[in-house]
């Protein structure tokens, strides 16, 4: 699709010395987020989960990224999927529990089955339809520093998060409960809040610490002895919910408090205390950099 014209104005507007005042429209045109949705967001690898959460075999769990409900499976075997989680009959969703167990997906509608790579299980359909209809669309999928990585953009790389090297030991890291939260935040403000206020997701006794990058979608705030993987994730112009895993070091404490409870908490008072940041030239260069990529 086209650029909006307040994207496309950005070229002019980042090249020359006058004072930036970004359009509104960027923050809440439902036009600017459908291109978003197409040049960023669908092209985009993101962190989603910890391998720990796959620790055994025949489990699922279900993720919501840049509007597509996504499910990562490992079956049997100890291989990796990422699927869409849209029935091939009707387009229903498969499943709607967070997470589960089990060596077949079905789907509430009609039931049809699905083995955990995505392949429907109906011998008289296979037999007459090419096999490759019969899949749910899949995405590359992989293991990145202990971190589950889904490419929606058709072919995992291998970069790592920017912004320095993450700790050994989240490999192996022990993961609380996910925890997630509404906003009426765009994504992009949404991002430029938690990068510039990591202290947010900190405890009293946290030692500082800053926000790695992975991808446009996915932040990791990594300690001594404790990570926190954060993901955000646009529903719509002006609303973005943020989805948080906190993981610790093998040989640490668990987290005391609820970290439910306390970023919740920081952030009904950061919404309450007014916008806590601008978006600058700065910031918009490095968007615009992905909304004009080829």
């Amino acid at each position: 699709m086209d650029l909006p014209a307040s994207v496309a104005a950005l070229a002019r507007q980042l090249g020359g010395n006058a004072e930036f005042v970004p359009d509104a429209e960027l923050l809440c045109s439902p036009e600017v987020f459908a291109a978003e949705r197409e040049r960023i967001f669908l092209r985009s690898s993101i962190a989603v989960d910890h391998q720990s959460r796959f620790a055994e075999a025949s489990r699922y769990c279900r993720f919501d990224v840049a509007g597509l409900s996504i499910l990562v499976t490992r079956d049997a075997g100890g291989a990796l999927y990422a699927l869409r989680n849209v029935c091939l009959h009707a387009g229903y969703p498969i499943c709607d529990a967070e997470s589960g167990a089990g060596e077949r997906l079905v789907c509430p509608y009609h039931g049809w089955e699905y083995a955990l790579d995505g392949r429907l299980v109906e011998p008289e359909l296979s037999a007459r339809i090419d096999p490759a209809r019969l899949r749910l669309k899949h995405y590359p999928v992989g293991v990145r520093d202990g971190l589950i990585v889904v490419d929606l953009g058709g072919a995992l790389g291998s970069s790592r998060p920017g912004g320095g090297m993450l700790p050994a030991w989240l490999a192996t890291a022990n993961v609380s409960r996910p925890a997630r939260w509404a906003t009426t935040w765009d994504w992009k403000f949404a991002r430029q809040v938690v990068k510039r206020a990591p202290q947010l997701f900190l405890d009293e006794a946290d030692e500082p610490a800053a926000w790695h990058e992975f991808g446009p979608l996915s932040l990791i705030l990594a300690r001594r002895n404790r990570a926190t993987l954060l993901q955000l994730i646009p529903k719509f112009a002006g609303h973005t919910d943020l989805r948080l895993v906190e993981m610790t070091a093998p040989d640490a404490a668990p987290a005391i408090a609820a970290a439910e409870d306390r970023v919740g908490e920081s952030l009904r008072r950061a919404v309450a205390d007014g916008p806590p940041v601008r978006l600058h030239r700065a910031f918009f260069a490095w968007y615009w950099s992905l909304m004009a990529a080829d």
